[in-house]
């Protein structure tokens, strides 16, 4: 009855490291600072969980305590830095590569707060 799991472990793990292998693409060939952060952090995410979830069916379920709380804290944490690292980027003045649409963080409207004089 558990005959297919060692397969489906392998494969989880397969897709996992091909989306590691994506992500580590994007990293290096995306013009710009926040486009490669976002591909380091989606795809590097899905693939590190997909390879926890190809160790879970590997181990026939033995580790999914330790497999759950590493996905938990992966799904938490991955976009909390990524949404950090970009914003301090932006306020650090790192500019993104825009296309013709422009950039719509540039072209907010300011809030009621930056229009009073003291």
């Amino acid at each position: 009855m558990t005959a297919w799991l060692p397969y489906a472990g392998s494969l989880l793990i397969l897709l996992g490291a091909v989306f590691s292998l994506l992500g580590a693409l994007g990293v290096w060939c995306l013009p710009d600072a926040y486009t490669r952060m976002h591909s380091a952090s989606k795809a590097g995410a899905l693939g590190a969980i997909l390879v926890l979830l190809g160790v879970l069916c590997a181990t026939r379920g033995m580790a999914w305590m330790e497999i759950l709380l590493a996905i938990t804290v992966l799904l938490i944490t991955a976009p909390l830095a990524a949404h950090a690292i970009s914003r301090a980027g932006h306020m650090a003045g790192v500019r993104p590569r825009v296309g013709p649409l422009g950039n719509a963080l540039e072209e907010a409207p300011h809030s009621p707060e930056d229009d009073h004089d003291d």
